[in-house]
């Protein structure tokens, strides 16, 4: 295999082989395994995983889930292009380990040569195949990533309003409340609420990443997160116990004491007063329609600074039951109130206590002012004012006028009557609902088919783009660069062949002299016939085309019958133009050759590049390098063709009246110059109006001119408009001929 005549075709076969794989195979299996990605992805609609956070439900599907599943489609479609690209050298390994099974003396080299110009072409093969699946890949997952974005910038502002009306409410409902168990007594800020159906607890159920408008729980269960929380059962997120309905409105009246035996005396009294049973548990009391908390820490949460600081009852507290036996300063009420009011000394007003009612439990009956001289007599005076000092409005009250105190402390009416105790709703065992999670399906089937519109955007916009139906300024232009690209201007050029639409009346045809029954006319492309001077009385006979005014041909074109050549070389033919009294000669001829055996080649016609316009071509069949008469009189002139340049860009369309419809038959806009039309001599041509300088995509635009005709004119006369297309400081032509009459009737030849 070392042998050179051997390893170079082998080596180009090879080469085919890797770069065919790489296009045929590796680059379908890429974009394939792409699509089953993001079929199993989204089509599918999989199970979406409960959040890993511990809330027992399922977060919004725009917010949290698609983002992850776009981010798996992208990672996952890298490592099957790494899989595949594995497979591809694998394959071209053992391809040529197949070539060199059978080694031969002498020929160990040929497989390391071999490889060696083979490992370049796998890996220029195999980049150009990965980027070209990344970039068709890439795009299905931009459109997928703005269509997702789209959708979440409209969740974001539905998110937006659902959470500012969820503030509001939660603020004209005012401050949160503390727990009303004794044993727990901290802020619940918010409550845990429990799903109706399998009782999961929900920490967060506001608007958030779990739903805006309303949560979905794992059973599948419909949550409110605005509208209906309030319904659903609640517990303290602090100690798990059931709260009753309508605790956050509830308002806390705290007791402060010395001992935890004599505040237990006065809470049950409380209760009592209030209407519910002495050491109801939690001690909330609904009078007339607010709820009262009667709160009375247990043990001795009085006992230190830091103790009382703890207490959030004290902090949420609307008012406060100072209970004092003994108003001496060493007293442990006395050391309770002051810790209390060092706790709210650090607190703004506005989030104090609202009033303050110190029971005396020494004093029996009283007012306010008997009360406060006996306090001054048992040597509180140092109590009274530090309570004064505090700023809180103090009523000093004793045991007999309890009750009036408690209604004073918690804002109530002095008519109410005794309440009723609130009880936190019965447990209820869940229903033994099954996980249920959701599919997602409408979000899903979104992005899938925004995936699949973008695997399809690229031959649909080469299909609209080929179709010329985008507008060419859209897309910043590309319509009309791709029009430009696949259509250039010069490209638009070809020949048009006038002899081909040739009337009795255009172009006037004379000759010295025509056989019978093989006219000049005959000789026209499409006729089935030929010119001959068969039986002509003199030599050198010619054959006249008069077009009556110049026209700028671009080539003129002659053929003979071969058998009809009898010259060993060329017919004896000369061809030559006219412009006015001036003859234009045309030197260039591009022969027309049959072979004649195997050296010798037989000329019977030419092509003739037209130098300049002309008013008229002449065929002669007379030369002076040919003196055989017979020769002359053997030639047919099978066709002639008399032809221009003109672009395709353009349709020129005439019409009566002088009117010319110019059509853009491209996808891109022209810059257009609407040329004079050219006129036999006696005839005027005027111009009505200004014409556009652009003529845009597929546009039209119908110039009109006063033409006028000589006097005594009866016969059609031939004009030829021209419109000049200018791009990229290139300028082609359209041109188009056509017969008029004098009355502006008009027959096109194009």
């Amino acid at each position: 295999m070392a042998n050179p005549v051997i390893l170079l075709p082998a080596i180009v076969l090879f080469v085919l082989l890797v770069v065919g794989h790489g296009v045929f195979v590796t680059l379908p299996r890429l974009v394939w395994t792409q699509l089953r990605t993001v079929w199993r992805i989204f089509g599918r609609a999989p199970h979406t995983p409960p959040d890993p956070h511990g809330e027992p439900a399922t977060p919004a599907y725009l917010r949290v889930t698609a983002p992850r599943d776009l981010r798996a489609t992208w990672w996952d479609g890298l490592e099957q292009h790494e899989r595949l690209v594995g497979d591809a050298e694998r394959f071209l390994a053992d391809r040529v380990s197949d070539a060199f099974r059978r080694p031969r003396p002498g020929g160990t080299g040929g497989q390391g040569c071999l490889m060696l110009f083979l490992r370049p072409a796998f890996l220029l093969t195999v980049v150009a195949v990965v980027l070209t699946a990344t970039a068709l890949t890439l795009l299905p997952l931009l459109f997928a990533l703005l269509v997702w974005s789209l959708g979440c910038a409209l969740w974001t502002v539905w998110w937006a309003v659902w959470a500012v009306v969820a503030w509001t409410g939660r603020t004209l409902r005012g401050a949160p409340a503390p727990c009303p168990y004794r044993d727990c007594g901290r802020t619940v800020h918010r409550p845990v609420r429990l799903c109706p159906r399998c009782r999961a607890g929900h920490r967060r159920l506001t608007p958030n990443r779990y739903g805006a408008f309303r949560h979905r729980c794992r059973c599948g269960t419909r949550l409110g997160a605005v509208l209906g929380v309030r319904r659903l059962d609640a517990c303290c997120p602090h100690c798990a116990r059931a709260l009753p309905a309508g605790h956050e409105r509830a308002r806390a009246v705290v007791l402060v004491g010395g001992s935890a035996a004599q505040r237990a005396g006065v809470h049950g009294q409380a209760l009592a007063e209030l209407g519910a049973a002495s050491g109801a548990e939690p001690p909330l009391v609904r009078t007339g329609r607010t709820p009262v908390l009667v709160y009375d820490p247990l043990g001795d949460a009085y006992a230190t600074q830091e103790s009382v600081a703890a207490l959030d009852a004290v902090r949420r507290a609307r008012g406060l039951l100072l209970v004092v036996d003994d108003p001496a300063t060493h007293s442990d009420a006395v050391h309770a109130v002051t810790r209390v009011l060092h706790v709210l000394a650090a607190r703004p007003a506005r989030r104090r206590p609202r009033c303050c009612v110190l029971l005396y439990t020494r004093a029996a009956a009283g007012d306010d002012t008997a009360v406060r001289a006996r306090l001054e007599a048992a040597d509180g005076g140092h109590l009274l004012r530090a309570l004064d000092a505090s700023g809180i409005p103090v009523r000093c009250v004793p045991t007999s006028a309890l009750a009036g105190a408690l209604r004073w402390l918690a804002g109530l009416p002095g008519t109410a009557g005794p309440g009723e105790r609130m009880a936190p709703p019965p447990a209820r065992p869940a229903e033994g609902a099954a996980l249920r999670l959701p599919r997602h399906r409408a979000a899903r089937h979104t992005i899938l088919l925004t995936h699949l519109a973008g695997f399809l955007v690229v031959p649909l916009a080469l299909v609209l783009l080929e179709a010329g139906a985008l507008p060419p300024a859209a897309l910043s232009g590309l319509p009309g660069n791709y029009d430009k690209w696949r259509h250039p201007l010069t490209g638009s050029v070809h020949e048009v062949d006038l002899a081909a639409a040739a009337t009795r009346d255009w172009p006037k045809l004379s000759t010295s002299y025509s056989a019978p029954g093989h006219p000049p006319s005959a000789a026209l492309p499409g006729r089935a016939g030929h010119w001959s001077v068969a039986g002509a009385p003199q030599r050198n006979n010619w054959l006249r085309m008069d077009f009556g005014m110049p026209l700028p041909l671009s080539e003129v074109t002659v053929d003979f019958d071969p058998d009809s050549v009898k010259s060993p070389f060329a017919p004896g033919v000369d061809v030559e133009g006219q412009a006015g009294v001036r003859k234009v000669y045309f030197e260039d001829r591009h022969p027309h050759e049959q072979e004649q055996g195997a050296f010798l080649k037989k000329t019977y016609g030419y092509d003739m590049p037209v130098p300049e316009p002309v008013d008229s071509v002449r065929i002669g069949l007379g030369s002076v390098l040919d003196k055989d008469e017979d020769n002359e009189q053997q030639l047919r002139l099978r066709e002639f063709n008399l032809r221009w340049t003109s672009s395709d860009a353009l349709r020129l369309h005439p019409a009566d009246g002088g009117r010319l419809v110019v059509e853009n038959t491209t996808a891109r806009d022209l810059a257009i110059a609407v040329r004079p039309p050219l006129l036999p001599p006696g005839w005027r041509a005027t111009l009505v109006g200004r014409p556009p300088r652009t003529l845009g995509a597929h546009d039209t635009y119908e110039a009109r001119w006063r033409i006028t005709a000589p006097r005594t004119t009866t016969d059609r006369a031939p004009v030829a408009y021209a419109v000049d297309i200018s791009e990229d400081d290139r300028t082609v032509t359209a041109r188009c001929l056509a017969l008029l009459t004098a009355a502006a009737d008009v027959e096109p030849l194009c």
